[in-house]
């Protein structure tokens, strides 16, 4: 088994450890869930999905 580069390991704890909110950490830390993700995305009314005409061009 080959082992990880400190800097690979870095970056995943980087991705993983402070840039994603503690709602989202809960549904990482817990048994897989059908649905989890999209119901933390549908929170709010949906506010946090772009509409289907939204392509990301000004």
């Amino acid at each position: 088994m080959s082992t990880c580069p400190p800097e690979l390991v870095a970056d995943v704890d980087e991705v993983f450890l402070g840039w994603w909110d503690d709602e989202v950490m809960a549904i990482v830390r817990e048994p897989y869930t059908v649905g989890a993700i999209t119901a933390y995305a549908r929170r709010d009314g949906g506010a946090y999905i772009p509409s289907d005409d939204e392509d990301g061009a000004s």
